[in-house]
């Protein structure tokens, strides 16, 4: 087990005024949210947080997505965009942001602003005691089969790794140097799974805390497909030999 660093006690948002975040973003197809998630989330940024950065990643979006992005990275040089001409998937964009990210702490918000940018605030209390937050959505406002996957997604992670958590695939904050001590192998929705599990097993204190889920108003992401539903679960089973 390796030697963890010395931690900032302080809890909440007095310890958000300490250090940095990357705000990191996917966004597919979400030009009617994501304009407004950054604006906010810059917005709460600038006060809650000694420095930051908002990292996104328009992955192949088909409607205005990117041209809305260049246009507030135009306006606000805390805003740092990379471009996927193809659609790549979630797995290989959120690995592909956690790795981006350069400040002292991680923090992820999709684009389809299911989750409001204030609930950094809500989760930084867990940081007095932990490396790692998860956001349990207490009250998730998706449709009854994305609900039921989820259920049977997180059985099967505690049935194959003992994993103790109930949304591991929900938005995280932390500490950048776990991405230092573990290597992430998945390309699919599984890398947010295997990169708690690893975190765990690396000796990273991790905690869920509630927080509030928003209804979908964007066209968003493809994580219902059974065709990503299928090689999530893929890597869900044969990941273990590589744990």
């Amino acid at each position: 087990m390796k030697t963890l660093t010395n931690r900032t006690k302080a809890p909440g948002t007095t310890m958000l005024k300490t250090v940095s975040v990357s705000l990191v973003i996917p966004a597919y197809n979400d030009e009617t949210t994501v304009g407004r998630l950054i604006t906010d989330a810059d917005r709460l940024l600038r006060k809650a947080c000694r420095d930051y950065e908002i990292v996104v990643i328009n992955d192949g979006s088909k409607d205005k997505t990117w041209s809305l992005l260049q246009r507030l990275a135009a306006d606000n040089p805390s805003i740092r965009l990379i471009n996927h001409e193809q659609n790549r998937g979630y797995g290989v964009t959120i690995k592909e942001l956690y790795m981006s990210g350069a400040k002292e702490y991680i923090f992820s918000l999709p684009g389809d602003y299911q989750y409001a940018p204030k609930e950094l605030l809500t989760m930084a209390h867990g940081l007095k005691d932990h490396d790692f937050v998860i956001g349990l959505r207490v009250k998730r406002n998706d449709p009854a089969r994305r609900k039921l996957q989820s259920l049977v997604y997180n059985t099967m992670l505690g049935l194959f790794y003992g994993n103790r958590r109930k949304d591991v695939n929900s938005i995280k904050l932390f500490r950048r140097e776990i991405l230092s001590n573990i290597e992430l192998v998945s390309n699919t929705a599984f890398v947010d799974a295997e990169l708690v599990i690893r975190a765990e097993k690396a000796g990273y204190k991790v905690i869920e805390i509630p927080i509030e889920h928003l209804p979908r108003t964007s066209q968003g992401a493809s994580g219902g497909k059974i065709s990503v539903i299928l090689e999530t679960f893929k890597d869900l089973i044969f990941m273990r030999a590589r744990m």
